[in-house]
């Protein structure tokens, strides 16, 4: 398990009853949640309960119909946009490069927020790139084009981008759904140790409950734009509250070994 959360009293990130819709539907509804500095939080529920659409509103990329969230406790809409980029690092689940980037120059975009428009990048932007692209097992393919390598390798690609970026906190879309089960735990480790050793806040949506129960100290978990539940993972990760929520049978399982949680449907 991750380190438990900061003891500050101001969040690092504050939702007050937001509420999104695209369109007429809605996707987050009357949603409040903090996010303390240090916190590795999983966002967690069922196919189109919200999970992407509620992080993108916390990291500001999209702004709510009513109410409002808060960075560090200003209307994150009224944050200078270069210095928001410097503090959170948003990794959405697909990546789209209309250009051939190599993968090298993708991961020195994350040092773009720290540039002006009239510089150019020194010797340490090229040593945290350098850093960020050993740290996530980008180096060997550096030099080829982003658009040519697997989209396992572009998660962990765009991982390294952030990285570079240096932020306080990754709001991270699905970072697994393409990989391996190598690089899931890998791209978790990688999560786990910004978080305990550098105390970069992680908020992370995921479907892997298991994978979730093991790295997340909180779990918040959605159900058609709602929170259901917000706790510790052995508080979340109930049978009644699961089946309610996924709407199936279910088996838990507790792994004595590291105290996650391992989860199978009921006749599987």
């Amino acid at each position: 398990m991750t380190t438990a959360a900061s003891t500050t009293t101001q969040p690092l990130l504050r939702a007050e009853g937001i509420s999104f819709a695209y369109d007429k539907d809605p996707v987050v509804r009357e949603v409040s949640l903090d996010i303390a500095s240090g916190e590795f939080v999983g966002i967690i529920g069922p196919n189109g309960s919200g999970k992407s659409t509620l992080l993108k509103l916390m990291a500001g990329i999209l702004e709510p119909d009513s109410q409002r969230v808060l960075f560090r406790g200003r209307d994150i809409h009224s944050c200078n946009r270069k210095q928001l980029a410097q503090s959170i690092a948003w990794i959405p689940q697909e990546h789209h490069m209309p250009f051939p980037f190599k993968v090298s120059e993708v991961v020195m975009m994350g040092r773009h927020p720290y540039l002006s428009a009239f510089t150019f990048e020194g010797e340490s932007d090229f040593e945290i790139v350098r850093r960020a692209l050993e740290q996530t097992q980008t180096s060997m393919f550096a030099e080829r084009l982003f658009n040519e390598i697997s989209g396992g390798e572009k998660q962990r690609v765009m991982l390294a981008s952030a990285i570079a970026q240096e932020p306080e906190a990754m709001l991270l879309d699905e970072p697994t759904s393409a990989l391996d089960l190598k690089y899931q735990v890998e791209l978790l480790r990688i999560l786990n140790d910004l978080n305990s050793k550098q105390n970069v806040t992680i908020a992370v949506a995921m479907h892997d409950l298991h994978l979730a129960s093991k790295y997340c100290c909180r779990l918040v978990l959605l159900k058609q734009g709602r929170v259901i539940k917000d706790g510790a993972p052995e508080e979340v990760l109930q049978k009644d509250i699961l089946e309610e929520v996924y709407e199936i049978g279910v088996n838990i399982y507790r792994d004595e070994a590291d105290g996650s949680f391992l989860i199978s449907p009921e006749g599987a």
